[in-house]
């Protein structure tokens, strides 16, 4: 077996025992030192870990809660939809045109009808591509909880001062 660096030096006498004592404590004041170094940095890391894991954990609840929310929400307005809406007679024959979006959509309505959607007793609104009446104050409730499924028609704007035209004004009932 190999004698130690330690043991050959002490043999040689260009080292005494209190020397090589000294040495091993210092040795082993160092790797303590290292150890201790060490277990704290590794206690950070996991401290850190943790705090990470509880943030994303927390912004996951977050998100659910928001999306379990959208969906009540959205159940709500189509329960006040499907309760309320206007049921609209085969014989219906006055087209009523609207603007949803970009496009122009028909709906085909009785005489009673068109003149509470000119009188905006009634508000059309859009569930699963299919388009309802519904009541304005039922309107006002859903457009609380899901204000793009309804198509309000606009108030009439008032006419410019300067307008030749301003006198005319155009009937509600004008079928176009």
């Amino acid at each position: 077996m190999a004698i130690s660096l330690q043991d050959q030096l002490l043999k040689a006498g260009l080292a005494n025992k209190q020397q090589a004592k000294k040495a091993k404590a210092q040795k082993k004041k160092a790797t303590k030192q290292d150890l201790a170094a060490s277990s704290a940095e590794a206690q950070r890391n996991l401290e850190n870990s943790r705090k990470e894991k509880t943030e994303r954990d927390k912004e996951l609840n977050k998100r659910r809660e928001e999306d379990k929310a959208k969906k009540a929400l959205e159940s709500e307005a189509r329960q006040l939809i499907e309760h309320h809406k206007v049921r609209i007679s085969d014989k219906a024959e006055i087209g009523y045109r609207f603007v949803d979006g970009t496009l122009i959509k028909n709906i085909y309505v009785t005489a009673d009808l068109h003149n509470q959607l000119a009188r905006m007793q009634l508000v059309i609104s859009k569930l699963d591509d299919k388009y309802y009446l519904i009541p304005a104050e039922i309107a006002d409730r859903v457009e609380a909880r899901q204000p793009t499924w309804l198509i309000r028609l606009k108030p009439e704007e008032q006419p410019e001062q300067d307008d030749p035209y301003a006198d005319y004004a155009i009937p509600d009932d004008l079928m176009w």
